[in-house]
């Protein structure tokens, strides 16, 4: 079903005129960006095959990142108990830092269709509906887990990386 619907996006995108723009690959809960070198010593992929959701990629020696197509991230921490390398921070993780968007001119809700498989799965309940059909997401409220974006029918939900706060 992932390869229908991303054929369909892709289709939508050339029939609209845009470029595909960069895919973005959230890092696991806790990684230390500044340990990319003790990170790509690794060989056996341990935090990937630790992964109870089997949401964490690694492809080759690049950084492990999440994909949230099918499951989202429990917050269990497993991933940096079983890192060799100190790629963790030593406390416990409970977010990610990312924002979380519905596109609302592909949402079902908002093309009144009854749709709350978003609501129904967000853990956090950071997902409200103003009124029956626009569902809005509480940045505040939402760890960046992820669950939403994989059970969404029509794939609108989208996860960005934190913008940079300007000082």
């Amino acid at each position: 079903m992932d390869s229908r619907r991303n054929f369909f996006a892709s289709l939508l995108s050339i029939g609209n005129g845009k470029k595909e723009e960069a895919v973005f690959r959230p890092l696991l809960p806790g990684f230390i960006v500044n340990s990319v070198e003790q990170c790509g010593k690794c060989n056996d992929s341990s935090c990937k095959t630790v992964c109870e959701e089997g949401i964490i990629i690694r492809e080759g020696d690049a950084i492990p990142y999440l994909d949230f197509s099918r499951r989202g991230c429990t917050f269990c921490g497993e991933c940096s108990k079983v890192c060799e390398y100190d790629c963790f921070i030593a406390q416990p993780v409970e977010s990610i830092d990312v924002r979380v968007e519905i596109n609302i001119l592909n949402c079902l809700a908002w093309n009144k269709t009854i749709c709350r498989t978003c609501a129904d799965v967000c853990n956090e309940k950071a997902i409200h509906f103003t009124g029956l059909w626009n569902p809005e997401i509480d940045m505040n409220a939402c760890s960046g887990c992820g669950f939403c974006i994989g059970v969404c029918p029509s794939n609108t939900i989208q996860i960005h990386p934190q913008p940079k706060e300007k000082i």
